[in-house]
This record gives C-alpha cells, structure tokens and sequence, in this order.
C-alpha cells in the first residue's frame, strides 16, 4: 500500500510527489485550487498546516494554535475509518425510507402489480438461499493475527507549545448525530449492517469472532514502530474477518459487492488520509460528494489523497467536490438528479468532525437528497390526465399568455400564516387580483372576501365535492387541463392551463406553465409570474410553523393537531417564529425560487410567516394603488383559445415503448453493472422527457419506480452473481411496458 509505506519511512518526498502529482491533475479542473496547492507546498499557508515529522502526523491550527488531531492518533483514526465502511460505526447509511416491502391497494395497477411480482420473487429466491445456509456447517478460521495491534506506533512528537484539545472542531467517531449505522428508514430490517457478497467469503462466521476487530483502540505509544509487513498484513487481516462477520450477520437484508460503495458523502476530510486507503484498498465509488470547510485543509488533503486514481475509482462524472461554500444549489440537486434512482436510494455519510459550515452543508446535502425521492409521478396518473384534458378541451378554453396586466395579483394559501393575512387582503381585495389557490377557498369565503380566480391542478375525482363544500359558487375557476372533469361541469365559468410536467399539457402547440409542483400554491405563482410583475404571496408557508397547525384555522381540514412530524428539519423563517420544513415543503420552496429565477416577476412580496423564499421580499405592510379589477378578469377571459391535440401520438408512443423495450433486453450480471444499467435508463428516461415530453413523461414516473425496485430486489439477493434474476426482473417490466401501450391504445387517439 503505497501511502502505508510512504508514511511508514517518513518520506517527505513522496507526499511532495504526491503534491505535485494533485497539482498537475487540477491545473485543468480549477486555478483557485492550484494556487492553494502551491502555497501548502511552499510553506505559505495562513490558517492550517501540516506536521509531518517521524514523532507525529498531524494538522496545526495556526491561528488557535492547536492540533487538529489529538497526539498520535492521525494515523490510527485513519486506519479505523477506512475499514469495512459499510460496516463501520463510525460511517452512517441511510435509505431513505425504501424497503423491500409490496405495495397496497389497486390506484396504480400496472406499475403495483409490477413491483408486487419483483418483491414476491426475491422473497421466494431469498428464502430458498437462507434454507440452504442454514443446512451448511460453520468454517474455522485462523485468528492468529486477531490479537496483533495494528496501531502504527510513532514517537511523541515536539510539544511547540500547542494545546491538543479541540477547539470548534469536535471529534465526533462514535457519538456524532448521524452515526448511530441505523438505516433511516421505516423498513423493519432486523440488523442493519450489510454485508459484501462475494463467493470467496465464508458464509458463516461465529458472532463474537470479530468484536475484538472491529474498531482500533489507542494503546499506549511504545518507542519502538512496527515493521511495515506487519501493519500491512494486519490491516488485510481486519479488512477481510470483518468483511467475512458481515456476511454472517447480513441474512435477509441489504448485501453489496465486495469493495463497492453506493453513493458516498464525507463532510470534512482533515487530511483525508482514510481515502486514500480506501482507494488503495481498491474500493470503488459509484458515486461521491465531498466537501471540505476550508481551502488550506483540502491543500493539505492533496499530500494524502491521490486524486486522479479517486476520480478513477469513481464513475465518470459522478465524483463532485465543494470547497468552503455552496456557491450554486442547482449543482448539489444535479448530483442526486443526474443519478436519479440509484442516489435516491442508499447514501453512505462520514462526518468525523463538526463545524458550523459544515452542519450547514449536512442539511443542505440531506435536504436535496429527499427532495430527489419527490415528484416522480406514475404512468396511470399520467394516463388519468391525459383522459380528462381530451374531455376538458371539448368545455373550456385554454388560457394565452400575451402582455402582462398592470395589476397586483394576490396569490392565497392555506398555511397557517394566512389568519395573520387576512385584515391585508379583506382591505385591499378592490386593489388587487385574488388567486385562491385549493383549499384557501373556504376561508377566504367565510371572511367575505371576493375571489377572482379559484387555481386547482389535482386530476383526483373527489376535488369536486371538496370544492361543493368549500362553497365554490359563482367564482370562476382557472384550473390545469388535466383536472377531473366534473369540476369543470361544477363551476359556472372556467378557463384551462396547461400545467408544466404532465405529460398531457405539451400535446398542444402551446405554452406550458412550468414549477406547477407540488402544490397548487406553486401553481397559482407561476401562473400569476406569467400574468403580472407584481406578486404578493398570503398564506405560503412551505413547512411548519411551531405551535401552529399544518393549515389556517377554517380550512377544509378542520381542527388538525398541533404537532412538527419526525421527518422535518428547521429552516430559516421569515420572522421569529420556528419553521420546519420536510422534503414536500422544500420541493415546494424550490419550485417557488426556480419559477423566480425563470419567469422573473420585477415584485414578490411575501406575507407568509413561514420558511423564507430566496428572492421574495418578506414584509408585514404594503400599500396599493386603486384599480379596476373587472376589466383585468375580462382580459383573461378573453385571451382563451380552443386548442386541438397533435397528431399521431400513438404512433409515438409505441415507436418510444419499443425503443425502451430493446434497451431493456440485456444481460446484468453483477450489482456494479446493475447501477450502471439503471442509470443509463435513468439517463434515457430524462433525455426524453425533455425532448418529446408529451410522449416519454407518461412513463418516466413509473419506469423510474420499476428500476428502482429492481435495484431493492436486486441488493437482497446474497450474491453478486444476479443475472438471473435481473433477467426475471426486467421479464415483469417488459410486461408492464406491453400494459401500459395497451392502455394508451384505449385512448384512441389517432
């Protein structure tokens, strides 16, 4: 192991090589970084440096004038955390609360009855494996070296008069938040360590064989070093018994391949020495986001971590790396989207120290990561929609978009921040277009106040008793295309919109209202970005605010109860109150930042007491001039046009479905090739969403659940060699594509 023996001899020219190695290989990725490298190298570092010395490995805080490390353990905490991640404490794996579990209830059949035969397989192939291990005898193995201490010994280094107590920078291995190795999610799993599945590796093992292994302790610093064929063959030692202890424990739960880690996060690298050793070990990432506080200590990782085998080890363009500040959100939610199945599922984190910074990259990173599991859709939504447009189109007008009114519009929720907003809009309802958007309407009625324009987007049959009851009456209805048609029979007037990211809403030449999602709250603000430049926001809370209920009092809810849910994490707050946010509510606040950036409305003001939307400007007053708000209404009236589909869209769709099918008949026969393969879907499901979105959005939803399923079943299986039954795998998913073309063939669209 080349860094072991560098390290071992004290071979300051090697880490320079090393240096140097880092610098050549960024000289085309980043100057700013290249600089920084250049300065370590010369000794010029402000901040942190490194002590290298045969007394001590170490990183010196030089403004506080403390180790980062304390005394001689640099090297032992790196041994500890590059071992057996999977199964390490010390690392976290989350799973984003997916499991190996079928699906209840008949709404999506094809994509349900899919996934039911995937799980109801491997359920059957992991019974007859766990029989079988059962009946098998256990293996003896030689523990000779169990007792050898793998601690690389190194003389005490010079005082320099540095304190060795951390200061803001806590060590963290065993008591961090995040490390508690329980998978995060509801899954019922009984253990969750995993295990590596390979042929060689026994497969049985007495529990309490390995104990003693699986973590360094810091024994007392001898003057005498180790040889280095000493540390080498222990370190294998441990590598392979604790390999061999999760394979024995790992029965029925998650297995991975040998050397192979899912999506990987480390939050701070502080020398990243384990790296290195993992890398050397011959780990391979199938993906990995890193980031580092501070420029100097990324510098100082460059001595360590060999960055272009780590970017080798990686898939391409899957290794990402920030330093010192999210400098553009968009590139964070673009790791988890470009890998879009295979990073929404397992995440692997390491957090060995704790900061402020980084605590705030944790909880942006996490956040993404659960917002990638939202919005996905599925095939029989989609075809719902796509049904209920064609009827729609025969009864309302679809809206056009020409010049903008030179108007305020008043877009309302139902956050609980409303009841503190509505003296603002009963006072100012004449100044101003007001957009109610779903259940905001049975409030604002009970207040008096006149609706302009009721805003709905749900395909859901029941949304017309909801709208009964919340007394919708005369108030005109703007609603997507795709809504169930009863409530366009319900309401005396309405005019359709076509609702961006559903399939139904680009089979017309027509322009499409993008960031219509989550909520129909983000749908009324893309609508009203699209309709005027100035935009006050009322009852938009995008979470939840402490000591409040989920909606405003009167709601169509009713009385709900006063409660933060377990998933939720706090965000930053438009005033004093405490704001909550879970992965639907941060999808929300995303849309509601992305529809800003895009449509580029001139004013936002927002009223809401919730979570705080970038480029909306939060205010508890406003004052409007008189307008005349009948002549604004009729204009939108006016501009609605009778729209007629495309043509041959059948035809398109079975050409896109044999185009998929061929794509799915291969052989995998490990689980590295399975992520790839599901990933190269995944890429193609996107491709086409984008290009032929009235076409390929029908079943991206669906076909992104199926492989992710696929991918659950898969990793259940203990082996690697899983050809046959990805093949059993992608059989059912050809069956629910042959399905789904049949249901659009019901359509009879030419």
């Amino acid at each position: 192991m080349g860094i072991l023996k560098s390290l071992q001899k004290c071979d300051e020219s090697a880490i320079t090589k090393r240096m140097l190695e880092n610098i050549a290989f960024f000289s085309t990725q980043n100057k700013k970084i290249v600089n920084a490298l250049k300065l370590a190298l010369e000794g010029k570092n402000q901040r942190y440096k490194l002590l290298f010395s045969p007394q001590d490995i170490n990183i010196i805080d030089l403004v506080n004038k403390k180790y980062l490390y304390p005394k001689n353990t640099f090297l032992n905490i790196s041994y500890n955390l590059a071992l057996n991640p999977l199964n390490n404490d010390k690392w976290s794996i989350y799973a984003n609360n997916l499991k190996l579990a079928k699906i209840e209830g008949d709404r999506l059949k094809i994509t349900t009855n899919a996934i039911n035969q995937m799980v109801d397989y491997t359920y059957k192939q992991n019974l007859a494996q766990n029989l079988a291990l059962i009946e098998s005898s256990s293996i003896n193995f030689d523990k000779s070296n169990a007792n050898q201490s793998n601690t690389l010994n190194l003389q005490n280094p010079k005082t320099l008069n540095l304190d060795f107590t951390l200061l803001d920078l806590k060590i963290s291995l065993a008591n961090n938040v995040e490390s508690s190795k329980k998978v995060e999610s509801k899954n019922n799993i009984a253990d969750s360590t995993f295990s590596h599945t390979d042929s060689n590796v026994p497969k049985k093992l007495e529990s309490g064989e390995f104990e003693n292994l699986a973590s360094l302790k810091h024994t007392k610093q001898k003057q005498e070093q180790p040889k280095l064929e000493e540390t080498e063959q222990v370190w294998q030692v441990e590598q392979d018994l604790l390999g061999q202890a999760a394979q024995a424990k790992s029965l029925g739960q998650f297995h991975l391949p040998y050397l192979f880690l899912p999506q990987v996060n480390i939050f701070g690298l502080f020398g990243g020495l384990f790296l290195e050793l993992l890398v050397e070990s011959g780990y391979k990432f199938h993906s990995l986001l890193i980031y580092e506080e501070d420029l100097e200590l990324f510098a100082i990782s460059c001595y360590f971590i060999d960055f272009r085998k780590l970017f080798l080890a990686t898939k391409e363009k899957s290794c990402y790396i920030f330093i010192e500040n999210m400098l553009d959100k968009a590139l964070l939610n673009h790791y988890f989207y470009s890998k879009k199945v295979t990073n929404n599922f397992l995440r692997l984190t390491l957090n060995i120290f704790q900061s402020p910074k980084i605590e705030q990259m944790k909880n942006l990173v996490s956040e993404a990561y659960k917002v990638n599991s939202r919005g996905w859709g599925s095939f029989e939504d989609e075809i719902i929609g796509l049904k209920n447009t064609l009827k729609n189109i025969k009864e309302s007008k679809i809206l056009q978009f020409k010049n903008k009114l030179d108007i305020p519009i008043c877009v309302v929720g139902s956050g609980p921040s409303l009841e503190f907003n509505l003296e603002f809009i009963s006072k100012n309802q004449n100044k101003m277009l007001i957009f109610s958007c779903g259940t905001a309407l049975k409030i604002l009625k009970k207040h008096n106040i006149k609706i302009d324009f009721q805003i709905e987007i749900e395909r859901t049959d029941y949304l017309s008793s909801v709208l009964e009851e919340s007394n919708l009456g005369d108030t005109p209805l703007l609603c997507a295309s795709l809504v169930d048609n009863k409530i366009i029979k319900l309401a005396k007037t309405s005019v359709l919109f076509l609702r961006g990211g559903s399939a139904s809403s680009y089979i017309f030449d027509s322009k499409v209202i993008e960031f219509c999602s989550p909520f129909v709250g983000n749908a009324g603000f893309s609508l009203a970005c699209n309709l005027s430049d100035t935009i006050i926001l009322c009852g938009m809370d995008c979470g939840y605010i402490k000591g409040k209920s989920k909606h405003s009092s009167g709601s169509y809810y009713g009385d709900e109860v006063i409660e933060i849910p377990n998933d939720c994490f706090k965000v930053a707050s438009n005033c004093t109150f405490e704001v909550y946010s879970n992965s639907i509510f941060s999808l929300s606040r995303e849309s509601f930042e992305l529809a800003l950036k895009f449509y580029k409305p001139k004013n936002v003001y927002n009223l809401s007491f919730g979570a705080r939307i970038e480029g909306a400007k939060f205010i508890q007053s406003l004052e409007i001039s008189n307008f005349n708000k009948d002549d604004f209404q009729n204009k939108l009236f006016k501009n609605a046009l009778s729209l007629a589909p495309r043509a041959n869209l059948i035809n398109g769709i079975k050409k896109y479905i044999n185009n998929l099918a061929l794509m799915l008949e291969c052989d995998i026969k490990s689980k590295q090739e399975l992520f790839s393969f599901i990933d190269k879907i995944s890429a193609f499901l996107a491709q086409n969403s984008f290009k032929i979105p009235h076409i390929a959005i029908l079943f991206e939803g669906s076909l992104s659940h199926l492989l992710q399923n696929m991918l659950i079943c898969a990793i259940c299986i203990n082996s690697n060699d899983i050809q046959m039954h990805c093949k059993a795998y992608l059989d059912i998913i050809q069956k629910a594509l042959r399905d789904f073309e049949k249901e659009c063939e019901e359509l009879n669209i030419i």
